[in-house]
């Protein structure tokens, strides 16, 4: 027969072990959590100020046409990222604003390719660029030109 002391110890120890696996599973649901709450709260950030910023604009455009995973990119067909308030020009004066080659008053050249003056819809630059334009590491390519549509 086996000895009882060390039968005790043995199930102390499984219960140890089951323990401890269990505060890491915790441990880990909480990290992914946090970590999840973090991307939306930045991703939010980064929305609103796009809301202000043109080049904010541009950038999460860009972002979004860099997908490289198709569910990711189908996650924003038909989403009209927040577009920047036009700011009022003053008669017989051209703003003299960046980009104004395009006549859009975007601030936006027509080198840069988006439009964003007329709500452009991201669907249109992921559906014309796809996973084409990231890197081999999956990073946004930053020399990427994406052409948008304008919607009405």
């Amino acid at each position: 027969m086996a000895d009882p002391n060390l039968e005790k110890l043995q199930r102390q120890y499984e219960q140890a072990k089951a323990r401890l696996q269990s505060a890491r599973a915790r441990k880990a649901a909480k990290d992914r959590k946090l970590d999840a709450r973090r991307k939306i709260i930045l991703g939010g950030a980064l929305i609103e100020k796009a809301s202000r910023d043109p080049e904010v604009t541009r950038l999460l455009m860009s972002l979004v046409a860099g997908l490289a995973r198709v569910q990711d990119r189908k996650a924003f067909e038909g989403w009209v990222p927040p577009a920047p308030a036009a700011p009022p020009e003053v008669e017989g004066k051209g703003s003299g604003s960046r980009g104004e080659a395009d006549g859009t008053g975007s601030g936006l050249g027509t080198e840069e390719g988006a439009r964003l003056d007329g709500r452009t819809s991201v669907a249109s630059a992921v559906s014309e660029t796809g996973a084409q334009d990231t890197e081999a590491d999956g990073a946004v390519d930053p020399d990427v030109n994406v052409q948008m549509e304008r919607q009405p």
